[in-house]
């Protein structure tokens, strides 16, 4: 290998080289995103509203 070589491959997997997300990434991150949305728009129960109440 010449130095010219090993220097492209060093630029390219620099913090600088954009990566796109692969289709199966998309999807994931996609569920994640969905299923935090969903958690935090869950209501608080009221037994454990009740729970915090008593540490006051």
């Amino acid at each position: 290998m010449s130095s010219k070589t090993g220097s492209q491959r060093s630029e390219a997997s620099g913090k600088d080289a954009v990566k796109k997300p692969s289709a199966k990434g998309q999807d994931v991150n996609g569920a994640l995103r969905r299923a935090y949305e969903s958690t935090v728009d869950e209501s608080i129960p009221q037994n454990l509203l009740d729970l915090l109440s008593k540490l006051d």
